[in-house]
């Protein structure tokens, strides 16, 4: 039998995720790599009430579900697969919700070598406030021109360095520091999450809300068609079956010659403009 002592740090570990684990209903894991301790800093501010977040390593995690009453919650199954670096989420908003948070919570970090851009990188015109000297030629390495102008180095004009998913050169990283540019945005992307029981993987996580939005609208436009065409009178569609019905009893108005208080305009400038296509086609006779 085994005496080895277990660690106090250890055991204050073991608590505090029991606690969180049996507290939470939703709990996600999001991947560290490449995540800077600042970023995780200013994530924890910013959702300080809404989410507790805890860094634990995974083994730690499968021994609290081991240790703990979790048999029927699944949270051995969530944790089995679990690998590499992440972060814990844990909350009461749905994964999908949480997503949107996260997004709505990115943060801008200035840009290292070996980056990939998140988006386009400008460089905008004016003074740059550095004096001229080497940091000349690292602006012409990265294609950006530069003159001399009161004693400090202005950019030309406004220069895009990198496109989203470029990667940025360490000499670039170099000079977006110098001129105090944070361009790339940050944050948390989830990987896996539990839900009450259930457990979403990665694919089940991607969330593209302007595709959704699209989707959505082009939904509404069919329907509203449709039930247009149809006839189908609803509180929404009731303005375009009106004009609809308008400009249908216009037009066999228009044809028939039928003149009344709301169609006599319309049918005398469709029968001026029958008549006026008609002379272009007669030809002139020519007296003698």
């Amino acid at each position: 039998m085994s005496t080895r002592k277990i660690a106090e740090w250890k055991k204050e570990s073991l608590a505090q995720l029991h606690g969180l684990m049996s507290k939470y209903p939703v709990i996600s894991a999001a991947d560290l790599t490449k995540v800077r301790s600042s970023q995780i800093h200013e994530l924890r501010k910013r959702l300080r009430d809404r989410v507790v977040m805890v860094v634990a390593k995974n083994n730690l995690l499968r021994k609290t579900v081991e240790l703990g009453d979790f048999k029927g919650a699944r949270l051995g199954e969530f944790f089995k697969d679990l690998t590499g670096s992440n972060i814990l989420l844990f909350s009461e908003i749905n994964p999908y919700s949480l997503i949107i948070l996260l997004d709505k919570s990115k943060v801008r970090v200035p840009a290292k070598g070996g980056d990939v851009a998140t988006g386009e990188i400008m460089i905008p015109a004016g003074n740059t406030g550095l004096p001229p000297g080497p940091v000349i030629s690292e602006f012409g390495e990265i294609k950006v021109q530069t003159k001399i102008e009161g004693g400090s180095i202005w950019v030309a004009r406004d220069s895009v360095v990198a496109r989203k998913g470029d990667t940025i050169t360490a000499k670039m990283a170099s000079v977006l520091s110098k001129l105090g540019l944070k361009p790339m945005e940050a944050g948390l992307t989830l990987v896996v999450a539990y839900d009450n029981g259930s457990i979403l993987h990665r694919d089940d996580l991607v969330l593209d809300l302007p595709a959704y939005k699209n989707d959505f609208m082009t939904a509404i436009n069919e329907a509203l068609n449709l039930s247009t065409e149809a006839g189908y009178v609803t509180t929404e569609n009731a303005p375009r079956i009106l004009v609809k019905g308008m400009r249908e009893a216009l037009s066999l108005a228009g044809e028939a010659g039928f003149l009344e208080d709301g169609s006599i305009e319309y049918v005398l400038k469709r029968a001026l403009t029958q008549a006026t296509a008609l002379d272009k086609l007669v030809p002139v006779e020519k007296s003698s």
